[in-house]
């Protein structure tokens, strides 16, 4: 009985031994890859001279944390990113970390060519982690209960403003509280009429006001709406609303006579021509532009001083927001590493705050806010307490952008623009634009 025993201890150690082996050699998957071995994941990205930096940095702190992940950067043009991204999708050679909304589709575009992962479980599990970014921002990319991107910027749309030309013009600077009703569109065009600058040479006009918003988000501004309420749950157009509130005529009708009875406002052939020599705002060609928060970065190179108000107020106007996410592509080989990469590319101690520091974009996270009221007073020479008003106020009525959440919308903002221009142009009326706008918008195959 001893020998049978001894025999038995023997076999036994010989057996965890062997099943301990091959434990450590199978091993689960990780972050870290099956067995440790590296994998790599691709990040696709805008090109971006002023974010290069920025990208590799964040990939040498990523990959020094996760030596068994390496990270390839890819960068493509904005606008040959949706062409190529089709192409990368239909073959099944996506890039594992990207943002919908970075090309000129947006996230309903992709996620109903199934083209995004569902990161519920993910968020869930690491739910501490992104406890900084809002739940309203955070419900822009929930869809039927599932999560499919992580918030990176939350951004609204603002009135920019030159304050040397304003000072030249002896006018005081707009008001950033959203509920002064006194800063209002007539106000602006008053202040646009005193800003406006005709010698008689084209190369040298100063333009009082420009609004760079698509014709949709033009009556936003006013409290217009083209499309039905349920085209942003379902990202399907469906019929337009175009027809149906008189308040996308209103909006068109002033912007329109901006142009062409007050003139003080470009063509849209002469916003072209003093394009040719940068940014407008940029080069002194405008005195007011109404744009997206990206303003905030985009001037501050600017060799004047410059200054932030709210859209001019009207009863029921909405301000534009831009929140871009973080997306996984749905085919990602290794969707585990690269949800690794999100996590840190959200973190607020990292690459989040770094982000914030190296463009002045504004944060997703809250717990940053602070740090970016204190930059951009800073840069336009602003209160804090005033940049946190302009600023805050935007999201209260603020609604996401109509191309990231309506799909194919690429297509539909060509079939707008094309009559608009001529609208702008004086060459057709306002109602007979918006009509011809209804019709054409209802006969396009976006099946």
């Amino acid at each position: 009985m001893k020998k049978v025993s001894s025999i038995y201890k023997v076999f036994m150690m010989i057996f965890i031994l062997v099943i301990s082996a091959a434990l450590t050699g199978c091993g689960g998957d990780s972050a870290g890859g099956k067995g440790g071995k590296k994998v790599e994941i691709t990040w696709l990205v805008r090109t971006d001279a002023n974010m290069i930096k920025w990208e590799e940095q964040t990939i040498a702190d990523f990959e020094a944390k996760n030596p068994n992940i390496k990270v390839k950067l890819e960068t493509i043009p904005q606008d040959e990113i949706d062409q190529r991204l089709t192409t990368m999708i239909s073959s099944g050679n996506v890039p594992d970390v990207w943002s919908s909304n970075w090309a000129n589709s947006g996230f309903a575009t992709y996620r109903g060519m199934d083209a995004l992962l569902d990161l519920t479980s993910y968020v869930q599990n690491d739910a501490q982690q992104l406890k900084g970014i809002p739940d309203h921002l955070m419900d822009i990319y929930k869809i039927d209960g599932k999560i499919y991107g992580i918030p990176m910027l939350g951004i609204g749309s603002y009135l920019f403003y030159n304050k040397d030309l304003f000072d030249e013009a002896g006018l005081e600077y707009p008001p950033t509280d959203w509920n002064d009703t006194s800063w209002n569109w007539d106000k602006a065009l008053e202040y646009a009429q005193k800003l406006t600058k005709d010698n008689g040479k084209a190369a040298d006009k100063i333009y009082g006001l420009l609004d760079n918003n698509s014709p949709a988000r033009k009556a936003w501004s006013f409290g217009g709406e083209f499309f039905k309420p349920e085209a942003y749950t379902t990202g399907v157009m469906g019929e337009p609303a175009i027809l149906d509130n008189p308040k996308n005529a209103e909006a068109l009708q002033f912007f329109t006579d901006l142009i062409n009875k007050y003139k003080v406002s470009p063509t849209p052939s002469a916003l072209d021509a003093v394009s040719q020599l940068g940014d407008p705002f940029m080069t002194g060609k405008v005195a007011m532009v109404v744009n997206g928060g990206w303003g905030f970065w985009a001037y501050k190179p600017a060799e004047f001083n410059w200054g932030v108000a709210p859209i001019p107020y009207i009863e029921g106007r909405i301000p534009t927001l831009y929140v871009d996410p973080w997306n996984i592509s749905a085919k990602s080989k290794h969707p585990d590493e690269a949800w690794e990469f999100v996590k840190f590319l959200a973190d607020p101690n990292g690459a989040a705050k770094s982000f914030m520091e190296a463009t002045s974009a504004t944060p997703a996270d809250a717990t940053l806010m602070e740090d970016w009221y204190q930059q951009m007073a800073e840069i336009t020479g602003m209160s804090v307490e005033d940049i946190k008003q302009v600023n805050d106020g935007a999201f209260v009525d603020g609604k996401e952008a109509d191309n990231h959440l309506i799909t194919k919308f690429s297509i539909i903002g060509t079939t707008i623009d094309q009559t608009m221009t001529a609208v702008y142009e004086g060459k057709k009326t306002v109602d007979e634009g918006l009509k011809e706008i209804d019709k054409n918008l209802r006969s396009l195959d976006l099946d």
